[in-house]
């Protein structure tokens, strides 16, 4: 362990970035019971700076109470092991958004290929997007679905969200979009120019700023964002959808006489004469 000075280290290029409130509690913590874990950096590099590993909060909880030094395990690691290392730290973390979990898969995905070459299908990944969609190595999956309990599909789907743009992936960092895998694949169906414009006006925090991609879609053609259905309106809808795709006729009776047993009748509907 060594005390290194806080000025020193260099936490650029990390795959999560800093929450600001947790930072805040980190640092609240910190000033109470002073720093209880060491961060990992790597030993220092040409620039003379330590390249961070992990604990960028708590780095960023020292910097907030004006500490000049912080309690660090420097470690003898590569660029590659020290990003492994990272990722390991933060995978399997229950506070993980859905963004940040895509951007840990995609990266450890990527590290797994370049150290088994052999076992990579499809040849060599030239692109961002060919690494996202290519066929996943059976012990990746095997690893990283045990820990997460994700299907091969699913596993899939979470590691394409890493094909949003790194801009766009900047400017919803901690607004709800980024803990909601819907809106995460609503955004990664647009251009990448479009998810930034999206991404900025979800994330710009001012008042009635668009909360979904669809809304901030609909902002920025200038038309109005259709209004949300009533609940009881949207289920009556699923129901009807429900009875006219019903091609049996025995079915659609029974249904009858569970309603009127309830006292309820259902309109006839066309093609029912």
């Amino acid at each position: 362990m060594a005390q290194i000075p806080l000025a020193l280290i260099d936490t650029a290029g990390r795959l999560r970035p800093v929450d600001k409130d947790r930072a805040l509690m980190i640092a609240a913590a910190m000033a109470e019971e002073g720093q209880r874990m060491p961060v990992e950096v790597r030993a220092l590099n040409k620039r003379g700076r330590y390249p961070l590993i992990s604990g960028g909060h708590r780095v960023a909880g020292a910097a907030l109470l004006g500490w000049e030094h912080i309690e660090a395990e420097i470690l003898d690691l590569t660029a590659d092991e020290a990003r492994e290392r990272e990722i390991n730290e933060n995978l399997y973390r229950a506070d993980l958004t859905e963004l940040d979990k895509a951007v840990f898969l995609f990266e450890k995905k990527r590290l797994y290929e370049k150290k088994n070459p052999s076992a990579k299908h499809g040849g060599d990944h030239r692109s961002v997007q060919a690494a996202i969609f290519g066929r996943l190595i059976p012990s990746f999956t095997e690893e990283v679905s045990e820990r997460l309990g994700l299907s091969d599909r699913t596993l899939r789907r979470v590691i394409a969200r890493a094909g949003i743009s790194e801009d766009a992936r900047a400017k919803i960092a901690g607004t709800a979009i980024a803990n909601n895998g819907s809106e995460l694949d609503a955004l990664l169906r647009l251009e990448p120019e479009e998810q930034v414009r999206v991404a900025q006006l979800i994330g710009s925090g001012t008042a009635g700023a668009p909360a979904t991609v669809s809304a901030a879609v609909a902002t920025l053609s200038g038309a109005a964002p259709a209004a949300p259905k009533d609940q009881t309106e949207a289920q009556h809808e699923a129901l009807m959808v429900a009875w006219r795709r019903s091609p049996d006729r025995r079915a659609r009776d029974r249904f009858l006489a569970y309603l009127a047993s309830q006292g309820e009748t259902l309109p006839t509907l066309d093609g029912d004469k």
